[in-house]
């Protein structure tokens, strides 16, 4: 008998450990991905010999805002990943500090979005729209077009402050059932005191 579970706990044992190396293998993979995918660009970028840096582009940032919300209201966040997918992959062929700019408005806010969103019937969209995701395909686009890593980031800050009061999209998660039934279907839209002014100094 003891023998018999000895030899249930060895095999409890390695089912568990199987699990955690998959799931751990899963998140590796889409860091890869991600990683080749950032030096890909970055790499097409600097074999433009782009233009020099230029300032943050505040009309551009205001741009990738509004696109987000088109992209949200028409198709979810996987309209807007497609669209943050496409913005960088034109990147790739004709940089522009200006796109570079509405690209990142886009995912600045998507990031902060989604981490308030219903997610429940999402599958790749949060982990694209993560904020370190994020900041990596925007750092790539500005270091492969000659900005230095310390300017990129000082711009990825200026960006990141300028969307930090922007109105956020997607529907937010129901509320616990315990709630007033009026709240029950969630919020489509923040509705708070910045809802009338999408960039903060504008």
């Amino acid at each position: 008998m003891g023998g018999l579970l000895a030899t249930i706990g060895v095999i409890l044992l390695l089912i568990y450990a199987v699990s955690r190396c998959s799931g751990s293998t899963s998140g590796n993979s889409a860091s890869d991905v991600y990683n080749a995918t950032n030096a890909e660009m970055s790499n097409a970028i600097a074999a433009q010999t782009p233009p020099p840096p230029e300032p943050l582009n505040a009309a551009s940032v205001n741009r990738g805002i509004v696109h987000l919300r088109l992209a949200v209201s028409a198709e979810g966040f996987p309209g807007a990943m497609i669209y943050s997918q496409n913005c960088y992959a034109a990147l790739g062929r004709e940089f522009s500090w200006a796109k570079l700019d509405q690209c990142g408005g886009l995912d600045m806010l998507a990031v902060r979005s989604i981490a308030n969103a219903d997610t429940a019937a999402l599958t790749s969209e949060p982990a694209y729209f993560q904020s370190e995701a994020a900041a990596g395909r925007y750092l790539a686009a500005a270091t492969g077009a000659g900005e230095a890593a310390s300017e990129a980031d000082q711009r990825l800050s200026q960006l990141q402050a300028r969307t930090a009061h922007a109105r956020l999209v997607g529907r937010r998660p129901p509320p616990p059932a315990s709630n007033d039934d009026s709240n029950a279907s969630g919020s489509l839209e923040n509705t708070g005191p910045e809802a009338n002014d999408d960039v903060a100094g504008e």
